[in-house]
């Protein structure tokens, strides 16, 4: 083995160097160029075999040269082969004194061939070999010097790459100023490439905290699997920043090797969880949710075989074919899925998840074919962020599909309350009649009985209505005041006042809500009063309600709760309670105060009366038939 090369540095060289990048843009740009003097692009002429047992010196031989051709521009290595470059530096002209440094890309095993003392030696480097802490990250690097040369001009190298896929690439001769350089400085170049991989890390997290709050907060088991799949998408694409990866890849090459082969399969199990929970495929894609399951079986399974094969190193070539068979079961995998989706959806929430995927499956598509992850990084971007307008989108049917529920439960209350006061109203009527024919009073027990059933024949039809016209509830009102007059054989002054302008067919009011209070006026207000009785019913309206006063002479509350009390001591009410909750619930803007306020009427300090306003949602839509 040949003695180690060491490059003394010279200072005043980097430290004009140094000095040159910050205040001459355009030496900078020299500097970083493969045309500039600290940077010269080898002629490179190659031979491929899958024979292991050729010799460096049987190449060498005149009659080998032919069997060398220009690197082909798009060729990929195979895992099979072994890749014999011979570097012309006839053109370079370096002097005897020059030690300059050979750089390959990053191929998992080089050997250099060279001459020392007309003896052929070689060395070994690469990704996948030891001592490797002195080359840049993506790139290995030879010292060498003029007479080490081949023939004065030649050098020789063997490339295997088994554990990815790499195209050919020509070697650079790197003058030590500018190795130096590297070693310890940042290009301008290689900051701007960092800036992809920053912002991308600094989104996906600020996405992964905000999904983990929305879970934390709801328990929405999507926005969890949401969080874990942009996880992986930063432990694949954002540790692949240089600054990261890079001293990893450094230091442990087979270690990152297995883990940036296993994350890219963790990636597509961890979005197939989140696809199925967000396309619901349990229930609205039974097939597509059996072949998800499927799916992650057989890439779990890739795993698996990833991980044998790659801590085996022997059949680690075997490896880079099955991340490949993982990679195009995906896409078609997806694209058949898109197609399924397509044909079968219902809801326009899966186009989100659609349109997002493609956008991933484009960059990934193009990242694997131009060997370019900055592609992928841009469709993940992509994809998160369409994805996250789905998830708003989702959180937006989900909170009305509760207000449409809400609504319903609202409906059934009213019905149940309505069941409720029906009831009521029906048995007190029924007593009346009973009366009447005990009484013998057959013609009014006939009209009573014929006004009754007209009555509750209205009743039927409204209860299965949410709002009737002003109209139709003014006519039932009056059609009950005329049973309660029979039913008291009692007479008593009744009257309606409509405030000028109101249209009481385009009116809308909850079915039978006034009845209740009449019901109370009349019977706890009026039969107990000696003298003259009136009842008023006054309707207005006011800036969103309409305004309804209905006001008794009778005895007043006091005198009527006595009265109770000392006849039912048990007796409890819940028709106003009842009506009063109706009121509410038809209320989709509900005020601030009271919608029901309840008033003692006084003269001279005597009871005089009582007053009930209310105020009902004010409704004008053209009410529905009730015929």
């Amino acid at each position: 083995m040949k003695i180690q090369f060491k490059i003394s540095p010279n200072l005043p060289v980097i430290g004009f160097l140094i000095l040159s990048c910050f205040f001459n843009p355009c030496f900078s740009e020299t500097f970083d160029s493969q045309n500039s003097p600290f940077h010269r692009v080898i002629d490179t002429r190659v031979f491929s075999t899958k024979e292991g047992s050729l010799r460096a010196q049987q190449l060498l031989e005149t009659a080998s040269d032919p069997a060398f051709v220009p690197l082909p521009g798009r060729e990929t290595l195979s895992s099979r082969k072994y890749y014999w470059y011979k570097l012309d530096l006839k053109e370079i002209g370096f002097s005897d004194q020059e030690e300059w440094i050979i750089r390959f890309p990053s191929y998992d095993k080089i050997t250099l061939f060279y001459q020392w003392a007309g003896i052929l030696h070689s060395e070994e480097k690469g990704r996948m070999q030891p001592h490797r802490s002195e080359d840049p990250y993506n790139a290995t690097d030879f010292a060498v010097s003029k007479e080490e040369l081949i023939d004065g001009r030649y050098l020789l190298a063997q490339i295997r790459h088994v554990s990815r896929k790499k195209t050919h690439a020509p070697a650079s001769l790197i003058h030590p100023s500018r190795a130096s350089f590297e070693t310890t400085y940042h290009t301008q170049d290689e900051l701007f490439n960092y800036i992809p991989y920053l912002l991308f890390i600094g989104g996906m997290m600020l996405m992964i905290f905000y999904s983990l709050g929305i879970y934390f907060m709801n328990r929405d088991k999507l926005f969890n699997y949401y969080a874990i799949y942009l996880l992986t998408l930063v432990l694949y694409l954002g540790v692949r920043l240089p600054l990261i990866f890079g001293p990893l890849e450094l230091r442990y090459p087979l270690m990152m090797h297995l883990y940036n082969e296993l994350i890219q399969v963790v990636v597509n199990i961890f979005y197939l969880l989140f696809a199925s929970f967000f396309l619901n495929t349990r229930h609205d894609f039974p097939r597509l949710h059996k072949a998800i399951r499927y799916a992650i079986m057989f890439l779990w399974g890739i795993m698996a075989l990833q991980l044998i094969l790659i801590l085996s190193v022997r059949y680690a070539w075997i490896e880079t074919y099955m991340i490949q068979v993982e990679r195009y079961f995906m896409i078609i995998f997806s694209l058949i899925s898109y197609v399924y989706i397509l044909l079968n959806y219902e809801k326009k929430i899966v186009l989100f998840l659609l349109v997002g995927s493609l956008f991933f499956l484009a960059g990934a598509v193009l990242a694997m074919f131009l060997n370019q992850i900055h592609f992928m990084m841009l469709g993940a971007a992509i994809e998160v962020f369409v994805f996250s307008l789905g998830m708003g989108y989702r959180i937006k049917v989900v909170e009305r599909n509760k207000k449409l529920i809400e609504n319903e439960m609202n409906k059934l209350r009213l019905t149940a309350l309505r069941a409720q006061m029906n009831p009521h109203f029906i048995f007190n009527s029924l007593n009346s009649i009973r009366a009447y024919v005990i009484s013998s009073e057959t013609q009014k027990a006939s009209d009573y009985l014929n006004n009754f059933a007209r009555l509750i024949r209205l009743i039927l039809n409204y209860s299965s209505l949410n709002t009737i016209s002003l109209q139709a509830e003014l006519e039932a009102l009056n059609l009950y005041v005329e049973l309660e007059q029979m039913r008291y054989r009692t007479d008593f002054g009744y009257s309606v006042e409509i405030a000028p302008g109101l249209d009481q067919k385009k009116l809308l009011v909850p079915p039978l809500i006034l009845q209740p209070y009449v019901e109370n006026a009349i019977i706890h207000g009026l039969t107990s009063k000696q003298g003259p009785k009136q009842l008023q019913l006054i309707i207005g309206k006011g800036s969103s309600k309409l305004m309804v006063t209905i006001r008794d002479n009778g005895v007043g509350r006091g005198y009527s709760k006595k009265v109770r009390m000392d006849s039912d001591p048990s007796h409890q009410s819940v028709a106003m309670e009842l009506t009063s909750k109706r009121i509410t619930l038809s209320d989709d803007t509900p005020s601030t105060g009271e919608n029901i306020t309840v008033t003692d009427l006084f003269d001279q300090g005597q009871p005089a009366g009582t007053e009930v306003k209310l105020q009902l949602p004010l409704q004008t839509n053209p009410p529905a038939s009730h015929h």
